[in-house]
């Protein structure tokens, strides 16, 4: 199938199918292709394409050359930093390549990634050839296929909810504290997926219990305090929080590559709190905590029970 996207693709949809009785959420793509775990460098990628996107080097528009940035992104933009103070980025594909991805400045593995914010918002516009176009913004995707959100109808395994475009979401409200976790019918704005199978990282982790939980290493998760950290900075012994509040001891965290896509959603509401959702029975941060960035997020969802000295401070 020839992949023939363009960057309104990632605001439409991944492939049709049988839509939720409830209603029916778009997709975006993920970037595993194009990763930048830095907000600096993410801030400096964002600034650089906004700027020749204005400049229109390519003399391609009489307004913008949306090549670089497409403002349909502004607003998306402005919100991810005005409430999470994380920045998007664009990412790309080159059409003359079956418009396969293109690194951007500042990515992994590419000559600039060891660039701050500031060098690479100052890079020549050269550095994105003419004919390569914007595919979208990068979000995180942090689930395997297989794992089990909650729905209002129940669980469902996150690929079969996001071919279906489900949304009848289940999240926590934005009341609730570990003493009282309240859970209350929420909706997916959109879901967040690998364009293409790409080799990675997961965790799995097994608790006490018997429950099971496999993520990506950069995935938020709720901790025993009521914050967020990264799955790959909590150890065998701490603990993952059940849908009820209750603590489930952790026994066992093993790394593994997989080769795969990874998943990920957002609901429609915007406060922290009920962007935390259930997966295979745990709290987890939903695509809106843009989990590479979760250090800088490391907000304080469920404290009201825990004294505040014992509260990381950002």
């Amino acid at each position: 199938m020839k992949k023939n996207l363009s960057f309104c693709a990632i605001i439409t949809t991944l492939g049709l199918a049988t839509q939720a009785s409830a209603g029916w959420a778009p997709s975006n793509y993920r970037c595993a292709f194009d990763q930048i775990t830095n907000a600096d460098q993410s801030r400096g990628r964002q600034q650089w394409a906004k700027k020749w996107a204005d400049a229109d080097p390519y003399n391609i528009s009489a307004t913008k050359d949306q090549r670089f940035w497409a403002s349909v992104f502004n607003q998306d933009a402005l919100d991810s930093l005005n409430n999470y103070g994380t920045y998007l980025y664009p990412v790309y594909v080159d059409p003359n390549q079956g418009y396969d991805p293109v690194m951007g400045p500042g990515a992994a593995g590419s000559a600039t990634a060891s660039l701050t914010g500031d060098q690479i918002s100052n890079l020549p516009y050269t550095e994105k050839p003419v004919q390569v176009l914007m595919d979208g913004v990068c979000e995180p995707g942090c689930y395997t296929p297989d794992q089990r959100i909650l729905f209002q109808s129940g669980e469902v395994q996150v690929e079969k909810a996001q071919k279906a475009g489900a949304d009848d979401l289940v999240t926590l409200s934005a009341e609730s504290t570990l003493d009282a976790v309240q859970l209350v019918n929420n909706t997916v704005e959109r879901y967040t997926v690998d364009r293409d199978p790409v080799n990675q990282q997961v965790l799995d982790f097994r608790m006490a219990s018997g429950g099971k939980l496999t993520v990506t290493r950069e995935h938020p998760l709720v901790t025993s305090q009521g914050s967020l950290r990264k799955a790959k900075e909590f150890i065998v012994g701490e603990h993952l929080v059940k849908q009820d509040g209750s603590l489930d001891k952790i026994v066992t965290i093993e790394e593994r590559a997989y080769y795969g896509k990874v998943y990920n959603l957002r609901p429609v509401s915007r406060d922290l709190t009920s962007n935390i959702l259930v997966a295979e029975g745990y709290l987890n941060g939903s695509a809106r905590f843009q989990s590479e960035y979760v250090e800088e997020l490391n907000r304080l969802i469920l404290r009201n029970n825990v004294p505040d000295d014992v509260i990381p401070q950002n």
